[in-house]
């Protein structure tokens, strides 16, 4: 009984280390890890790589990318040799006829004389395309025009994931900072609060002092709750635009910077049409369209093809022989219910409305340039004035408290300017981080690679 016990526990261990173990490679599988909760902070070029890793977008168009690439592989395959074997074995009282070899096709039957039979043949065929007219190299160079086709909604999908990652980003930080700045009008409104209280307690100020500070209290109380709300949903919005389905951070870092990073617009333009993965898309798309019109335009020609076929035929235990014979085929195309003059139609409308979207994208990028250049000057703009609003509110609060602590100020003044104090660091926070919004608009706008 000693022995069950110590082999029964020796299971047990051996099960459980086969977990532990299972379960490391589970987690160490590409694709399926998660970022481990380190409490680490994350810095922006972070979050764009841990985006790029994990975004199931990215890696549902490399997919992508992938199937396409494999397509030239199969388009590729109708110019190598086709080879087939066969296998067919009859038993009755009616056998194929010998002596024969029929390059396609079960052999044919000859009618005995009721006695059961049995035969074999087994075939091998050889099919090789000799010439086609340019349909299978269209079709290859259509494989290949789509597979870059391919490539560049890769791309642009990236560009699109790294844009939501930095908004994400950013409305996070935002959030945060408002976050402080609602518990920062708390405290104030709750110190006002007291002071409105020692006044009334002392005589000199009304009880509807006290009343009105205790009502801004609670109004700044809710806008905190608010503030508190937001920020969690900007956290989960950043997870969702980083690809994560949880938080192991501990918070973000990053060097604020309130100056616009602008180029010559021009040169902005320039960069979009040579960087942008819709504009590239739309060129490789073309030479897809101009190759499916080639291999279309094909079908109205014939189709030369060879064959060799190797025939062991015979009893199934005795009498078999070889035959084998090698022939050309030449195909032409007399009637196809008008299937190839349809193909070619179609084939010419797609390239006509490909060609036609070129100037539509030229049009769209070059408006999506200058509004994002106009929105980082705005942008930038917004800050100065924000700032300066915020200044000559602190300013306007000061003299507003201090009148009241004199007794010579009203608690409406106070509170109406520390309201306007409130809403112009709110305002001043949002302009901020409107400006590296705006730049991350123009940095897609221009097609900046990742």
């Amino acid at each position: 009984m000693p022995n069950i016990k110590v082999y029964r526990g020796g299971i047990l261990q051996f099960v459980l280390s086969v977990f532990i173990t299972l379960t490391a490679l589970f987690i160490a599988i590409p694709g399926l890890a998660q970022p481990q909760a380190t409490g680490q902070m994350l810095s922006l070029d972070e979050a764009i790589n841990v985006a790029l890793k994990n975004h199931p977008a990215i890696v549902e168009y490399k997919e992508r990318s992938l199937a396409a690439k494999s397509q030239i592989g199969v388009s590729r395959a109708n110019l190598l040799p086709q080879a087939t074997h066969s296998t067919s074995y009859y038993y009755g009282n009616s056998v194929p006829s010998t002596g024969i070899n029929l390059p396609s096709g079960g052999p044919a039957f000859a009618s005995s004389s009721g006695v059961i039979s049995d035969y074999v043949v087994h075939r091998n065929t050889v099919n090789q395309l000799l010439y086609d007219f340019g349909k299978t190299l269209g079709q290859i160079g259509q494989s290949k025009a789509q597979y870059e086709v391919s490539k560049m909604d890769l791309a642009n999908t990236r560009q699109q994931v790294v844009l939501d990652a930095k908004n994400a980003f950013y409305g996070y930080l935002a959030a945060q900072r408002a976050v402080k700045v609602s518990e920062e009008n708390v405290r104030l409104n709750e110190d006002l609060v007291r002071q409105a209280k020692g006044f009334y307690q002392v005589g000199v100020k009304a009880k509807i002092d006290v009343t009105t500070a205790e009502a801004n209290l609670y109004n700044a109380q809710a806008d905190l709750i608010t503030a508190r709300n937001t920020f969690q949903i900007s956290q989960v919005s950043l997870m969702t635009a980083l690809g994560l389905k949880s938080w192991p951070y501990a918070g973000l870092t990053f060097q604020l910077d309130t100056q616009p990073k602008l180029i010559d617009l021009n040169e902005a333009k320039d960069k979009a049409f040579s960087s942008r993965p819709e504009y590239l898309k739309n060129q490789f798309q073309q030479k897809a369209d101009q190759e499916a019109l080639r291999s279309a335009k094909a079908g109205y020609f014939p189709t030369l093809t060879s064959q060799g076929v190797q025939n062991t035929q015979g009893k199934a235990y005795g009498g078999m022989r070889d035959t084998w014979s090698v022939s050309v085929q030449m195909n032409f195309p007399l009637f196809e219910g008008l299937a190839t003059t349809y193909a070619v139609r179609q084939a010419k409308a797609s390239l006509r409305a490909t060609e036609s979207n070129t100037e539509v994208l030229r049009q769209d990028i070059n408006k999506q340039v200058e509004q994002s250049y106009l929105d980082v000057g705005a942008a930038a703009e917004r800050i100065r004035s924000t700032e300066k609003a915020k200044q000559a509110a602190r300013e306007n609060w000061d003299l507003a408290q201090g009148r009241y602590k004199a007794g010579v100020g009203s608690i409406i003044e106070v509170t109406d300017a520390q309201v306007k104090f409130f809403q112009a660091e709110l305002n001043y926070i949002r302009s901020v981080y409107d400006l590296k919004t705006a730049e991350a608009g123009l940095e897609r706008a221009i097609g900046k690679a990742y």
